[in-house]
């Protein structure tokens, strides 16, 4: 069952009033990402300075450019032959009428 609450200072409560079988009972609640303010990490520095290492390598890697068709090595044999029964694989799916 779906009911609309207020999140009201700390404290959770009913737009229309209902009554519980139990005093305890667990609860689901989904609230909006926008009303979340993000928590604050405190984190030792050397820590901070790590994680920052890792997503500045992270984002070297995403802004990287391509290589060029030409520089890429052939593929393997048993590569092309899985490359080939993925695409077996999709044909039937289609057939079959499911998503790829």
């Amino acid at each position: 069952m779906q009911v609309e609450a207020i999140y009201n200072q700390g404290r959770i409560e009913f737009v229309q009033p209902l009554r519980l079988k139990h005093d305890h009972v667990r609860l689901v609640v989904t609230v909006p990402d926008e009303e979340i303010e993000p928590a604050p990490f405190n984190l030792p520095p050397e820590l901070m300075q790590k994680a920052q290492a890792m997503i500045d390598k992270y984002q070297a890697i995403l802004n990287a450019p391509l290589p060029a068709d030409e520089s890429l090595p052939e593929l393997s044999p048993e590569y092309d032959d899985r490359l080939q029964a993925i695409e077996l694989r999709n044909q039937m799916r289609q057939e079959q009428g499911r998503p790829v």
